[in-house]
């Protein structure tokens, strides 16, 4: 990957270009429903990423999406040629072992070609698709949120959505159990409006390092430097002292209201349902930079498969495993296999489970205790592919009794945006009262092995191999 690290989004488009995986759409486009539509279908079928350069009502603008969706676009956009899941984590796994580098902070750049204060603010001048029919007005759903610790000077980064309300305001969901919610809340002690930044359009790596659950009082775009090995350049925002990408397509500066409140929704979450009506925090917009000809992006949320669940299944998957290995014994592999962290696959080593009885339930405490929004465990041997949800099935088919290997623990910490929980509050900022399920898919341990004695019946390992090795040579696809 000779051009590794892509500076900008116009450096990954003509990588993809070079790849045949980017789609220029030159048929007029409607942001009511078509965009949406595309992306999903992009998912569905590990489709290209998507330009669309013909925008109904924006001329002269271009709309991006999809270009983190399948994890061949994550393996190259990290300068990697495989895309297997476990080659991706045992990379980031070895970059993350360095040492953070500090964004490298420069006069000016790209998104200061253009800038914008006053009544030229305009956020409806913004190409924003819907992402659901029932939205009453758009969102901007791939904009990076710059904040900024009134005590520490620590910069938190990370995507978040933001309803357009005015021409000059947005809404924001702020939680407060997220850094983003901790750093807004001591502002609202102090009853001073929070600066914020918004940039839309980064390269894929910004984009993907400011999805992963970094520690408190670190930059997510220290990371930056740890994926690409050389420094981010970030500039100064015109209207605070936050710093953001100096090749961002587009930069929004606001203020973050502690006391203005508004209905912010419906929005299809995550977990494939809309939400309802919420108060959240106003945003009042005080400058917008953006580059010539500038590129929005769209980053559909939904239920699985779709470009938000793919890049942060991928960085939970790295996070979770990660955190288990270190404190699980045998911990071989980590999937998350549905929506958000609700449900998990992990394997174990065969043989240290079998040294170490109850290791089951000991790994399911810690994954509680760690990661309280988890609420159904597959617990699967190592000659299970936990990423495989066909051979989870034929685990919990062949090594699971309900009765014996099924564990329910009630009254658990859930998460506030599972439609299943049930709320111990108002709504806005408080989290769901649910359960904790697991479920053992392993082979029983002595004396109650009998059936599983005789091992899994398989070809013979060398007969597997060679068919690997002639594949094509057979007549078939490479696959």
């Amino acid at each position: 990957m000779s051009k590794f690290p892509y500076r900008d989004l116009r450096e990954w488009f003509a990588f993809l270009d070079e790849q045949g995986d980017l789609v220029h759409v030159k048929k007029e486009i409607d942001m009511k429903g078509e965009v949406a539509a595309i992306s999903r279908k992009i998912a569905q079928v590990d489709g290209a990423a998507v330009v669309f350069e013909n925008i109904k009502g924006y001329p002269n603008w271009r709309l991006y999406s999809d270009g983190l969706t399948t994890r061949r676009r994550i393996a190259w956009a990290l300068g990697m040629d495989s895309a297997s899941p476990g080659d991706i984590r045992q990379s980031l796994i070895e970059r993350l072992k360095g040492k953070p580098t500090t964004p490298k902070e420069v006069a000016t750049g790209p998104c200061k070609e253009i800038k914008l204060f006053g009544d030229e603010i305009d956020l409806m001048d913004i190409p924003t698709a819907f992402s659901g029919e029932l939205e009453l007005t758009p969102h901007l759903t791939a904009g990076l949120s710059f904040v900024q610790d009134p005590d520490t000077g620590w910069t938190n980064v990370g995507i978040r959505r933001f309803q357009i309300v005015d021409r000059d305001k947005l809404l924001e969901l702020i939680l407060p159990t997220q850094h983003e919610g901790l750093i807004f809340g001591k502002y609202k002690r102090m009853r001073k409006p929070m600066p914020i930044a918004i940039a839309i359009g980064v390269d894929p790596v910004a984009c993907m390092v400011s999805n992963l659950p970094a520690p408190p009082e670190v930059n997510e775009l220290d990371y930056w430097g740890l994926f690409t090995g050389t420094s981010l350049e970030t500039v100064k925002c015109e209207t605070n002292g936050m710093y953001v990408p100096a090749t961002s397509e587009i930069v929004i500066e606001g203020m973050v209201s502690p006391d203005e409140v508004a209905l912010e929704g419906p929005f299809p979450e995550f977990n494939a349902y809309y939400s309802g009506f919420r108060m959240c925090p106003v945003i009042k917009i005080e400058a917008i930079t953006m580059r010539n000809e500038p590129i929005s992006q769209f980053m559909l949320m939904s239920t699985m498969p779709c470009e938000g669940q793919n890049i942060t299944q991928l960085l939970n998957e790295l996070e979770l495993y990660r955190q288990f290995k270190d404190l699980v014994p045998g911990v071989k592999d980590v999937a998350v296999i549905s929506v958000a962290r609700f449900t998990l696959a992990v394997s174990l080593d065969k043989e240290v489970r079998r040294r170490m009885p109850g290791l089951e339930k000991r790994l399911a405490m810690a994954i509680k205790a760690t990661s309280p929004s988890v609420k159904t465990l597959f617990i699967v041997d190592d000659d299970v592919d936990p990423h495989n949800f066909h051979e989870i099935l034929w685990a919990l088919s062949v090594r699971f009794q309900p009765s014996k290997n099924f564990t329910v623990i009630d009254e658990t910490t859930g998460h506030l945006l599972d439609p299943s929980t049930t709320l111990i509050g108002p709504g806005y900022g408080y989290t769901g009262l649910g359960s904790f399920g697991i479920i053992d898919c392993t082979e029983k341990l002595p004396p109650y092995d009998e059936g599983y004695k005789r091992g899994v019946a398989l070809p013979p390992q060398e007969a597997i191999r060679t068919i690997e090795e002639n594949w094509v040579k057979y007549g078939f696809k490479e696959v």
